[in-house]
């Protein structure tokens, strides 16, 4: 992998009090004793970063393939296969990167159904170390029951309905967020508006076939990929990195997301055009907040989004660096009023 990639791809615990949060979650282990054991596997060296741990793509995969676990337990054993009569697709997304996972690590991750309607339903789920029960990330997901070809969303049926109940959980604390915003989703997206915005366009390219789901869609671990490839173009948004190689000199400090979350609005299929819009909606000394738009370059619609909470890691101390007030005021300078996820 080319050097420091990404945004998403740094994994580290910088909130200050974050240790003391996981001791209280590891406290309060006996409250989340009913959530069930959905994957079960390890932090593989191919799927680590230049910096060692977990790339965060592979969190949201590993994220997907509990999901499809979870399908069987709800009475839907071929929901991910190309024969599937109906399948469970991810609309939102909510990712909290609590520690790094290095290659080799032994991961868990266990959650369940913390609430459901007719179509859909939210699934809660938290990623662990397996040896020492230290929470690496947790991941709250909106899911339609859907027609696999489609994608529109119908009735659960009565074994699935009955199901719910069984694999049905109290949403953990440890999922709330800090500072992303609440706001829902919004649908109006689209390049008049990126350009409106003067939306900085970082990423521009094609989904490629092995990037495919078992229905030819984009996987969703790719909405992050995606962005991965294309962010050290943000130059607006991380000034830090782009000056550096720019001037070609040496990388001193690297960006990390601390929480994330995505929206997707149509998953595209093989060989179609994605472009990816970014902006700056908010910026402090110690973090900032990030969105990405990625449309469809053809009819200029949105395909996903991604709103994240990044700050500027020191490479050599691996400790928050904050803003030095000239740089804060060049970033909150190229905030963008308006900006919507």
């Amino acid at each position: 992998m080319r050097t420091l990639r990404c945004v998403l791809t740094k994994t580290v615990m910088l909130y200050s009090d974050r240790s003391g949060e996981t001791a209280r979650c590891l406290c309060n282990r006996r409250m989340e004793g009913n959530m069930h054991m959905l994957w079960r596997g390890n932090a593989n060296a191919w799927e680590c970063d230049e910096l060692g741990h977990l790339n965060a793509r592979f969190y949201l995969a590993k994220a997907q393939k509990a999901v499809a676990e979870l399908a069987d337990r709800l009475g839907m054993r071929s929901a991910f296969t190309a024969s599937a009569s109906a399948t469970l697709i991810i609309r939102e997304a909510q990712i909290r990167f609590l520690a790094e996972a290095h290659p080799g690590a032994p991961l868990t991750i266990r959650g369940g159904v913390i609430n459901h309607d007719d179509t859909s339903a939210t699934v809660a789920m938290i990623m662990e170390h397996a040896g020492s029960v230290q929470p690496a990330a947790t991941f709250e997901i909106r899911l339609d029951h859907a027609a696999p070809g489609c994608g529109h969303a119908f009735a659960w049926p009565q074994r699935s309905r009955n199901a719910l109940q069984a694999v049905s959980i109290e949403r953990p604390g440890l999922l709330d967020t800090r500072s992303l915003s609440e706001a829902r989703p919004s649908p109006f997206k689209s390049v008049n508006m990126a350009d409106a915005l003067g939306l900085q366009e970082i990423g521009r390219g094609r989904i490629d076939p092995d990037e495919l789901d078992a229905f030819n869609r984009m996987r969703v671990e790719f909405a992050i990929g995606k962005i991965s490839d294309s962010v050290n173009h943000f130059s607006e948004g991380l000034p830090e990195q782009w000056s550096a190689f720019a001037e070609n000199t040496p990388l001193t400090v690297s960006s990390a997301v601390l929480e994330t979350r995505l929206a997707f609005h149509r998953l595209p299929t093989m060989g179609e055009g994605y472009m990816i819009r970014s902006g700056l909606k908010t910026a402090s000394e110690k973090v900032r907040t990030l969105v990405h738009w990625a449309l469809d370059p053809t009819n200029g619609e949105p395909l996903w989004s991604m709103e994240a909470v990044a700050c500027i890691l020191n490479l050599k101390t691996r400790k928050l660096e904050p803003a030095a007030p000239d740089r804060l005021e060049s970033l909150q300078a190229c905030i963008k009023p308006g900006l919507v996820f």
